[in-house]
Protein backbone atom coordinates (compact mmCIF):
# COMPACT_ATOMS: atom_id res chain seq x y z
CA UNK A 1 0.00 0.00 0.00
CA UNK A 2 1.49 3.33 -1.01
CA UNK A 3 2.15 5.81 1.76
CA UNK A 4 2.42 9.45 0.78
CA UNK A 5 4.89 11.80 2.38
CA UNK A 6 2.29 13.10 4.81
CA UNK A 7 1.54 9.57 6.05
CA UNK A 8 -1.79 9.21 4.23
CA UNK A 9 -2.36 5.62 3.19
CA UNK A 10 -4.42 4.65 0.18
CA UNK A 11 -4.67 1.45 -1.76
CA UNK A 12 -5.89 2.02 -5.32
CA UNK A 13 -7.04 -1.61 -5.47
CA UNK A 14 -9.25 -1.02 -2.43
CA UNK A 15 -10.73 2.05 -4.14
CA UNK A 16 -11.48 -0.05 -7.21
CA UNK A 17 -13.00 -2.78 -5.03
CA UNK A 18 -15.14 -0.12 -3.39
CA UNK A 19 -16.28 1.00 -6.82
CA UNK A 20 -17.37 -2.56 -7.54
CA UNK A 21 -19.05 -2.81 -4.15
CA UNK A 22 -21.08 0.34 -4.80
CA UNK A 23 -22.59 -1.27 -7.89
CA UNK A 24 -23.45 -4.43 -5.94
CA UNK A 25 -26.08 -2.48 -3.99
CA UNK A 26 -28.25 -2.72 -7.10
CA UNK A 27 -28.12 -6.53 -7.31
CA UNK A 28 -31.20 -7.29 -5.15
CA UNK A 29 -33.44 -5.28 -7.49
CA UNK A 30 -31.69 -6.18 -10.74
CA UNK A 31 -34.19 -7.62 -13.20
CA UNK A 32 -37.25 -6.71 -11.16
CA UNK A 33 -39.99 -5.60 -13.50
CA UNK A 34 -42.05 -3.24 -11.38
CA UNK A 35 -44.57 -2.77 -14.17
CA UNK A 36 -45.17 -6.53 -14.35
CA UNK A 37 -45.55 -6.68 -10.59
CA UNK A 38 -48.27 -4.09 -10.81
CA UNK A 39 -50.00 -5.87 -13.69
CA UNK A 40 -49.93 -9.16 -11.77
CA UNK A 41 -51.48 -7.45 -8.77
CA UNK A 42 -54.07 -5.62 -10.84
CA UNK A 43 -55.30 -8.87 -12.38
CA UNK A 44 -55.63 -10.66 -9.07
CA UNK A 45 -58.63 -10.93 -6.81
CA UNK A 46 -57.00 -8.27 -4.64
CA UNK A 47 -57.23 -5.78 -7.46
CA UNK A 48 -59.53 -3.46 -5.55
CA UNK A 49 -59.26 0.00 -7.11
CA UNK A 50 -57.86 2.04 -4.21
CA UNK A 51 -55.35 -0.62 -3.26
CA UNK A 52 -54.40 -1.18 -6.91
CA UNK A 53 -53.76 2.54 -7.41
CA UNK A 54 -51.58 2.67 -4.31
CA UNK A 55 -49.62 -0.38 -5.40
CA UNK A 56 -49.13 1.15 -8.85
CA UNK A 57 -47.77 4.34 -7.24
CA UNK A 58 -45.50 2.20 -5.07
CA UNK A 59 -44.12 0.34 -8.10
CA UNK A 60 -43.65 3.56 -10.05
CA UNK A 61 -41.81 5.16 -7.15
CA UNK A 62 -39.49 2.22 -6.66
CA UNK A 63 -38.79 1.89 -10.36
CA UNK A 64 -37.71 5.55 -10.51
CA UNK A 65 -35.72 5.16 -7.29
CA UNK A 66 -33.90 2.14 -8.71
CA UNK A 67 -33.02 4.04 -11.88
CA UNK A 68 -31.78 7.07 -9.94
CA UNK A 69 -29.79 4.88 -7.57
CA UNK A 70 -28.29 3.07 -10.54
CA UNK A 71 -27.19 6.32 -12.15
CA UNK A 72 -25.67 7.61 -8.92
CA UNK A 73 -23.97 4.31 -8.12
CA UNK A 74 -22.46 4.28 -11.60
CA UNK A 75 -21.20 7.84 -11.16
CA UNK A 76 -19.69 7.05 -7.76
CA UNK A 77 -18.09 3.89 -9.10
CA UNK A 78 -16.54 5.76 -12.01
CA UNK A 79 -15.22 8.47 -9.68
CA UNK A 80 -13.64 5.94 -7.33
CA UNK A 81 -11.90 4.22 -10.23
CA UNK A 82 -10.69 7.59 -11.53
CA UNK A 83 -9.38 8.56 -8.09
CA UNK A 84 -7.50 5.26 -7.85
CA UNK A 85 -5.84 5.95 -11.21
CA UNK A 86 -5.02 9.52 -10.22
CA UNK A 87 -3.61 8.40 -6.89
CA UNK A 88 -1.31 5.88 -8.61
CA UNK A 89 -0.14 8.49 -11.11
CA UNK A 90 0.52 11.07 -8.38
CA UNK A 91 2.40 8.55 -6.26
CA UNK A 92 4.59 7.63 -9.24
CA UNK A 93 5.33 11.29 -9.98
CA UNK A 94 6.03 12.07 -6.33
CA UNK A 95 8.42 9.13 -6.12
CA UNK A 96 10.22 10.33 -9.27
CA UNK A 97 10.47 13.89 -7.89
CA UNK A 98 11.83 12.67 -4.56
CA UNK A 99 14.47 10.56 -6.33
CA UNK A 100 15.46 13.57 -8.43
CA UNK A 101 15.71 15.82 -5.38
CA UNK A 102 17.72 13.27 -3.43
CA UNK A 103 20.12 12.75 -6.34
CA UNK A 104 20.68 16.46 -6.87
CA UNK A 105 20.51 17.98 -3.39
CA UNK A 106 24.21 17.42 -2.71
CA UNK A 107 26.34 19.76 -4.78
CA UNK A 108 23.50 21.51 -6.57
CA UNK A 109 22.63 24.00 -3.88
CA UNK A 110 19.38 22.33 -2.85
Amino acid sequence: MPISHDGFKADPDELRAGASGVLKCLNPAKGVDFGALNEDFDGSDQGEKVLADKFEAFCDTWEVAYLVLGDRAGDISDKLKSQADTYEQNEAHTGDYMKYINQHKNGSGL
